[in-house]
């Protein structure tokens, strides 16, 4: 069990990288735009930016949850090995 979990731990933190990749491009873009005062490539920059920032949150929490569950594993192993 613990390797599936290591294993979507990696996943989910390659996946908050590249959503912090993509984010900081966007506010990058953003800054680009507003500087053009293209306001609709603005708006659909925050959209997307918004949009990006709660995906980041999900994958947080799901980073969260495993590495706990990890922990949680590690020390009943802890525990077993010593009795």
């Amino acid at each position: 069990m613990k390797k599936e979990i290591e294993k979507l731990l990696v996943r989910v933190n390659w996946q908050i990288e590249s959503k912090e990749r993509s984010l900081e491009q966007e506010k990058e873009w953003l800054v680009n735009e507003a500087q053009r005062e293209n306001l609709n490539c603005v708006k659909r920059s925050c959209e997307r930016i918004e949009q990006l920032e709660k995906e980041l949150e999900i994958h947080r929490g799901y980073q969260y949850e495993l590495e706990g569950i990890l922990k949680m594993e590690d020390e009943e192993n802890e525990i077993t090995r010593r009795n």
